[in-house]
């Protein structure tokens, strides 16, 4: 049990420092997490590059695989050789994507009023709504940065805090059974005792 309040300890701090920094750099800390996802892309891109030559004999679809990986490889090593890009490059597909899907939405807010659901106008707003803050996110990509870093850095440092708390839950755990002994063995002395 001591293993397991050590390692709740410990990496409590580690999450609690982490988050702070990550709140303190936002920024630099989204970059990071740009460059990882760099690494992440270069890294499926040479796997499936290696799947792709080996299966060319036995695959029809083999060449695009392998077409698909180079490419895959391509975009890792720009992503891994400019930051700024990469984490650029992450914020726009992210943009594209909630403008995507707020276009949907307020279509769908019309198929909705076609059948007759009286709040609609709700989903036409937040459809309205993604649309906009998806092209402000492709405007202002570093505020997007920012927010994201500190949301992700307070992620971190709630998780830290979460850890202290079971740390203190689990101890109060280990005190009630410690206390559900003690009077166990004082109740068991004390019926060998009456019997005697």
């Amino acid at each position: 049990m001591k293993k397991v309040n050590t390692y709740l300890i410990i990496t409590a701090l580690l999450l609690i420092i982490l988050g702070a920094v990550c709140i303190v750099n936002p920024v630099e800390i989204f970059q990071s997490m740009a460059w990882l996802v760099g690494l992440i892309i270069l890294l499926t891109g040479v796997v499936s590059l290696i799947f792709g030559l080996r299966a060319q004999k036995y695959l029809p679809n083999a060449g695009s695989t392998t077409l698909l990986a180079a490419f895959q490889i391509f975009v890792g090593i720009t992503m891994l050789c400019n930051n700024v890009v990469s984490s650029v490059a992450i914020i726009v597909v992210f943009a594209m994507w909630v403008i995507f899907e707020g276009l949907s939405l307020s279509i769908l807010s019309f198929d909705y009023k076609r059948s007759g659901y009286d709040r609609w106008w709700i989903m036409l707003l937040f459809g309205v709504c993604s649309i906009l803050l998806g092209f402000l996110a492709m405007r202002k990509p570093e505020a997007v940065q920012r927010f994201m870093g500190i949301m992700l850095g307070f992620g971190i440092f709630a998780n830290g805090i979460e850890r202290i708390v079971a740390f203190s839950a689990l101890r109060r755990i280990q005190h009630t059974v410690r206390d559900m002994k003690e009077s166990a063995t004082a109740h068991n002395i004390d019926d060998i005792q009456n019997e005697d």
